[in-house]
């Protein structure tokens, strides 16, 4: 009877390791697969923003490589228009040496600042009309100058006629006009 008694409660003992060690087993997994619910979770996250931030990158760069495209085609076109203002210096030059003029085109703007009294219009606050850049007189053809004015208060544009004749240049008034008027 004291076997039967003990053989009992080593069974009902096992019983109780068992129960306890398959609840220390089913707490570890739960664990386990609590851990790896969230680390998959966070996983998710940061691969959501990867391909938010990856999009939005190349949105930018497609963006930035359509404006690169604008800009390579203002500079072809700057190009142009700059090829065409370098022929229209050699075409008006070559007209003139056909007429007989030897100088270049930089002394006909070198004259025309000398000849302020072509100016219709005063200074004003006590400023004194003038072509004082050569950077804004610009012989147009072998004919035309369009002349920037002014008297460090006020200014204008005017457009000039001019001839030369035997490395005279004579000037002509074709119109004028103050900025803001």
């Amino acid at each position: 009877m004291a076997r039967k008694l003990l053989s009992e409660r080593y069974q009902e003992g096992d019983i109780d390791v068992k129960s306890k060690e398959r609840v220390i087993w089913i707490g570890s997994l739960v664990i386990v697969i609590s851990i790896s619910l969230f680390l998959f979770l966070q996983y998710q996250t940061k691969l959501s923003y990867a391909e938010q931030k990856m999009t939005s990158l190349s949105n930018d760069n497609t963006k930035l490589q359509q404006g690169n495209e604008d800009y390579v085609t203002q500079v072809a076109e700057l190009k142009g228009e700059i090829e065409i203002l370098v022929n229209s210096d050699k075409v008006a030059i070559r007209e003139l040496q056909r007429e007989g003029y030897t100088g270049q085109l930089k002394d006909i703007v070198a004259d025309l600042k000398t000849h302020s009294e072509l100016i219709p219009y005063k200074g004003i606050k006590g400023g004194t009309m003038g072509f004082y850049s050569e950077n804004d007189i610009h012989v147009l053809t072998d004919k035309w100058v369009l002349a920037y004015f002014e008297d460090g208060h006020i200014s204008g544009y005017m457009l000039l006629r001019y001839d030369t004749n035997e490395g005279a240049i004579s000037w002509r008034v074709i119109d004028s006009y103050l900025n803001g008027k």
